[in-house]
Formats: C-alpha cells, structure tokens, sequence
C-alpha cells in the first residue's frame, strides 16, 4: 500500500468514525409525531456525513488526474455544447424522396434536396426546397395575397437560377417565414404546402462542429453524415473544416497544428485527423496559421441529420 492510498485509507476511517450510527436516526422515526423536526436533523446528519465521505473519497482520487497538456491533440476538441444559434422551425411536409443538406445558422435556414443530389448550397439550380426566417418583411409588392395556417402571407412565381419556375411564400408567425421551392411539378402549390406544415420546433438540437474564439460555425452542409463541410467567416477571414480535401496543389509545405500542412496565395490548409482546417483570406501567413491553430474541432461531429428527410 503507498503513501496515498494509506492517506485515504485513514481520512475515511476518521470520517466514519464521526459518522452518527443508523441507530439513533432508525429509534427517532419511531417516535412520537411531535419529535419530528428532531428526525429530520439526525436523518440530515447522518446524510451529510455519508456524502462527505464520498466528496472526500472523490477528491482525493481525482488528484491522480492530470489534465491534458494545452499542447496535446486532446486540447484541439470542444466538448460538444448544444448551439448559440439554434435552429427554430422544421418543416413537416416535404416532396417526397427530399432530405436535408444545408443548415444555415444566422437565419435558420434548411435546405433540402431530393436524395443522392449534390447538398446545397451545389445544387447548380436543380431541385431544392428550402425555409428560413428573416426580421423584416420583405418587398411582396405584385404578390399575391394568400394565407398561412390563418396567418397573413404572400406568394409569388418567377423565373430563377433553375431551369423551370421558383415559387416563394412568405408569411409573419413568430418571425418573417420564408419557403422557396425550385424544381417541383407545381411549385406554387409545393411551396404553400410546406408552409403549411412548418411548426416551431423545441427538439431540434444542433451542435457546432467547430468553434474560434467562442463563435461556431454557422453555415454547415454536406450529403451524407460522413460527406461534409462547415463554414465560419471573420473578416478577412473564411474558415473551413470538411472531410474534402480543398484542392490547394502546388503549394508549400507548413507547419499547422502541429502537422505538415500545405500553404498557397492566401489559404492554408492541413489534414487534422479525418478532416482537413483550411483558411482562406487576404492575410499575413502567420496570421492565417495562427487561426488555423485556433480551431477547436468536436470530439464527436454532429453530422447525423445529413441526408436525412423529416
């Protein structure tokens, strides 16, 4: 036996000897009514010392624990924190075959696609639906006036990035509520059904998957929970984190994170486990390192809703 378990051993010996035997306490709740209070305080002291035994037993253990050095890789993951912009609406009606890809965090918005497509925001103007919100009302002037679960809206149908027609509905709820649909047989009656179905939605957690400075990324996208990207961007800076490579060839080699890394024209990049840091700007080299080192990554992305219809 060492010196500290011996120390252990005696303080918790100590502890039970000042521990007030069950005896007492077990004879009070026989007693009569009037004695009661004098019950709760000998059930209280009997309480507070075992959980002094188990405090003390605890802290002493964990002085064997030694936190990890600020340099190790463990330093570079966050413990995964639910999101200071949380998303707030789902819909609850979408196409059918339709799945989400895109999350942007300012405005709440997702993006969804028809399966196996190209996650926005790549979808070069093939099918797409999508809901955010915004504060303000936007210009419905020559819309046409509908409603929305009995609430005030507008509609309207024109010529967008894709081949056919692009419908949008707006409506104020709780904010100013946005569905735009591309790509659909009818998309003014698609996009009036999905807002139809859009609810708020308490259950919807979103973790960031990586932070800088205590901000999160707010643009994250992808096909599939092991295909994605995340994005944040603090002038002049745009910092990205995906299981892509970036595509920076012909560059220099870096030290980044404590690894090889690759440097080029305004960008750095590195392979950090299974997803690559990159930093793109018009910036100082050192400067660019600087925030890729600065990158907290989550020990466990939260990539599972990729892919995934309602």
């Amino acid at each position: 036996m060492n010196d500290t378990e011996q120390r252990i051993k005696e303080a918790l010996g100590l502890l039970a000897e000042r521990t007030p035997h069950p005896g007492p306490t077990l004879n009070a709740l026989r007693r009569k009514r009037k004695r009661q209070r004098n019950n709760i305080f000998l059930i209280a002291t009997a309480g507070v010392a075992a959980v002094a035994v188990l405090i003390f037993a605890g802290v002493v253990a964990s002085d064997r624990y030694a936190p990890p050095n600020p340099n190790d890789a463990g330093a570079a993951l966050v413990v995964e924190q639910p999101s200071r912009l949380p998303l707030k609406y789902s819909p609850h009606w979408l196409p059918e075959g339709y799945v989400e890809v895109y999350r942007g965090l300012l405005d709440g918005e997702r993006a969804y696609v028809p399966a196996g497509a190209q996650g926005y925001p790549f979808t070069d103007g093939g099918p797409l639906t999508r809901i955010f919100k915004s504060k303000a009302k936007p210009d419905t002037a020559g819309w046409d006036e509908i409603s929305v679960r009995g609430l005030r809206a507008w509609v309207q149908t024109r010529q967008g990035q894709s081949a056919g027609l692009t419908a949008e509905v707006v409506w104020d709820a709780q904010d100013w509520l946005h569905v735009t649909v591309r790509g659909t047989s009818d998309v003014k009656q698609t996009a009036m059904q999905v807002a139809e179905s859009v609810r708020t939605d308490a259950k919807v957690e979103n973790r960031p998957l990586f932070t800088l400075d205590g901000q999160e990324a707010t643009e994250v996208w992808g096909s599939s929970p092991g295909d994605w990207g995340a994005q944040f961007k603090k002038d002049p800076l745009v910092i990205q984190v995906s299981t892509r490579s970036p595509g920076l060839t012909g560059g220099a080699p870096v030290t980044v994170r404590g690894k090889q890394g690759v440097q080029i024209d305004g960008a750095v990049a590195v392979l950090d486990g299974s997803v690559w840091v990159t930093v793109r700007g018009a910036a100082p080299l050192e400067q660019l390192v600087k925030t890729a080192n600065d990158v907290q990554l989550a020990s466990s992305p939260d990539t599972n809703w990729i892919g995934k219809g309602i």
